[in-house]
């Protein structure tokens, strides 16, 4: 089986300085690609990823059913402060 690759966006942060006041400083506008593994070289929030995890893995393995009416997910992080956006890639 080959996976979807998915694209992860940190679509707002809700800061006044547009950076998450988090360890990771996540900052509006970051993009990740997830794979087979976590993105780098700049990695991604560990608890963001926490967050996302069980929704990117089944946007990985499955295709877009009929029931998902926006072609996307997001997902805020557990601090509240950033809103990531998970869409698979054609």
């Amino acid at each position: 089986m080959n996976p979807h690759k998915i694209q992860c966006e940190a679509l707002n942060v809700r800061t006044d300085t547009k950076i998450c006041p988090g360890l990771a400083k996540t900052e509006k506008g970051e993009m990740y690609l997830f794979d087979a593994r976590t993105p780098g070289p700049k990695s991604i929030c560990c608890r963001a990823f926490a967050a996302m995890n069980s929704m990117r893995m089944a946007m990985a393995v499955t295709d877009q059913k009929d029931l998902e009416n926006l072609r996307y997910f997001d997902v805020t992080c557990p601090h509240g402060a950033v809103t990531f956006r998970l869409s698979r890639m054609k």
